[in-house]
């Protein structure tokens, strides 16, 4: 219970960084960071934030 608890206030853990970058606009990310998105919501089993991510990335490989 205490790793639960330990997650939740680490700043570092994965739902931490994934909602630091889900609060920016998603538009304004750089690529690296999509791919970040779509990498730690996959972890997360979080399957409409890794769709929403591979969209954006795919639209912005396609604007190359």
């Amino acid at each position: 219970m205490s790793d639960l608890k330990n997650q939740d206030v680490n700043p570092n853990s994965e739902q931490n960084q994934l909602k630091a970058l889900l609060d920016q606009p998603i538009e304004d990310l750089p690529l690296m960071s999509l791919y970040r998105i779509r990498y730690l919501a996959t972890e997360l089993s979080m399957k409409d934030v890794v769709a929403l991510a591979q969209q954006f990335i795919d639209k912005r490989q396609q604007a190359k």
